[in-house]
């Protein structure tokens, strides 16, 4: 009994203890002004059924747990990024390459991931170190878009842009043969060439065109004529030129070849103009001693002396080593000119014509070895007409090619005014087109009539060399003092021009003429 006494009084002991406990913790709470009072549903307050709210309002304002909150990290601002990308045309055939540049306030963003969709392909590339990537691709003929995407990362944002991509047709090519009727000469540097032009005839100029001749290529860039030249020195024989031009976008590409033919080399050009008043009285063993390897002779000498006549005086100048060439006058007869052009401007043909049979005629003689062209031009009244050059380059072509099918190596010469800036302007002479047909071009460089000094000589003959596209050049010098003092010039005035001459860059020289000439000593120039 008095155990069970003792039991009572330690429970009632434990629990006035636990009330105690109660109210000191609700006494903490209400003094601390941020804690929560713990309130019985006695103490709120009536609502009539309506819902407040105000627990919730109340819990806004207190501590919460961070899930209760539902906040998130503070937003970062990405900086905007920019797609730059052009559009493209391309050709079929030809690898089309286009660009994408990516930036972000101007600044380059490389190794970020750019996707390409083209033509239903996904093209996954990332930017190089300048923010770009480069797409090359084979495609057909049509008109695409390529979308372009960058999906940005957690500084950049991403971005969208597109191009268009144009592919069109390649353009056809062709490889013409400049002109077949070039004369090729051993011993002179001779012009080849031949034209680019695509579908249209149209030139196609700053292309690479190769050529294989005699083991040797040449790489040569057209002109903005679509020319592509090279210039041949090549010993006698025939040869098989090959051209080509590689598939360059947008330029197919293109071929062809041709066969030359390269005559036998001509002696040295040393001789003299010669009258027919002297062809009986004309020392041909003294000029032969002298080193002269040419006389060209005037057509009247057939008149004169008749035909046998002539042929009797080049076997004998044969016999002394020397050839013998026809010189005729083309545009002059019987003190007067003849224009190769009408007034309307056209080319008169049959006047033309008519003298290209004549030196056919003369070609044939038995024993010729060339044909000499004087007063092949106009009397310096060419500029009155347009294109001039035209008559005088159709007769230097049509009548090389007519005398070379009666004699292929006949020396076929022309005398030129020395002027070499004003030749085609007053004379007609195109000496970079008459020099393609001639085998020998004479400049009558007399500084007695110019009233020039010996280094006038030098400075035409090199300007005339420097123009000539086959040719050799040949100057013609004065042997007299002037038109007005036919005095003859001394041997050694000879000489020094002659040498002035050489110095130009001639094959030798003429001199006008036996008759009023010392006999000059050609192996001392």
């Amino acid at each position: 009994m008095k155990r069970i006494l003792m039991l009572l009084i330690i429970i009632l002991t434990l629990l006035s203890v636990a009330a105690v406990s109660a109210d000191d913790n609700s006494t903490v709470i209400a003094d601390n002004p941020t804690a929560h009072e713990v309130a019985t549903v006695d103490d709120l307050p009536e609502n009539n059924g309506e819902n407040t709210g105000e627990l919730s309002s109340s819990n806004s304002t207190g501590i919460v747990s961070e899930e209760a909150t539902g906040e998130e990290e503070p937003a970062v601002n990405k900086t905007p990024s920019t797609i730059t990308a052009s559009n493209v045309i391309g050709y079929e055939e030809f690898t089309t390459t286009f660009k994408v540049k990516l930036t972000a306030n101007g600044t380059a963003l490389a190794s970020k991931q750019i996707n390409i969709y083209l033509d239903g392909i996904n093209y996954k590339m990332y930017t190089d170190s300048k923010g770009v990537v480069t797409l090359k691709l084979l495609m057909t003929k049509g008109t695409y878009t390529a979308q372009i995407t960058y999906l940005g990362d957690d500084l950049t944002s991403n971005a969208t842009g597109t191009c268009k991509v144009t592919i069109k047709a390649p353009t056809k090519t062709k490889l013409k043969l400049g002109d077949k009727y070039i004369n090729y000469r051993q011993g002179s540097k001779c012009l080849f060439y031949v034209k680019l032009v695509d579908a249209n005839n149209k030139a196609i100029k700053n292309q690479i065109v190769k050529f294989k001749v005699a083991g040797k290529t040449y790489s040569v860039k057209t002109n903005k004529n679509g020319n592509a030249k090279i210039y041949l020195n090549l010993k006698k024989g025939t040869y098989k030129i090959k051209y080509s031009f590689k598939k360059t976008s947008p330029y197919l590409a293109s071929s062809g070849s041709y066969k030359i033919k390269v005559k036998a080399k001509m002696a040295k050009g040393n001789g003299y103009w010669l009258w027919p008043a002297h062809m009986k009285s004309v020392n041909l063993k003294k000029l032969s001693k002298k080193g002269t390897k040419h006389i060209l002779l005037h057509v009247q000498a057939l008149s004169v002396y008749g035909k046998s006549g002539v042929v009797s005086f080049i076997k004998k100048a044969h016999k002394y080593g020397m050839k013998v060439h026809l010189w005729m006058q083309v545009c002059y007869s019987g003190g007067k000119w003849v224009r190769p052009i009408n007034d309307n401007n056209k080319i008169k043909y049959s006047f033309l014509n008519k003298k290209i049979k004549e030196a056919k005629k003369y070609a044939k003689i038995k024993g010729v070895d060339g044909i000499h062209f004087d007063y092949v031009r106009f009397g310096g009244t060419a500029h009155l007409y347009k294109d001039p050059n035209r008559a005088i380059n159709y007769f230097m072509k049509k009548s090389s090619t007519q005398i070379h099918k009666v004699r292929p190596n006949c020396i076929v010469s022309a005398a030129l005014m020395p002027e070499p800036s004003a030749m085609t302007y007053y004379y007609g002479q195109d000496v970079s087109t008459m020099s393609k047909y001639a085998d020998a071009l004479i400049p009558m460089v007399y500084k007695g009539n110019y009233h020039q000094t010996r280094s006038w000589i030098t400075s035409v003959t090199k300007a005339f060399v420097s123009q000539s596209n086959g040719a050799q050049i040949w100057t013609g010098l004065q042997s007299y003092h002037s038109d007005d003092n036919v005095k003859k010039l001394s041997h050694s005035t000879l000489i020094k021009d002659s040498k002035a001459a050489m110095k130009g860059g001639a094959k030798g020289v003429i001199l006008f003429r036996i008759g009023i000439s010392h006999y000059l000593n050609f192996k001392k120039v």
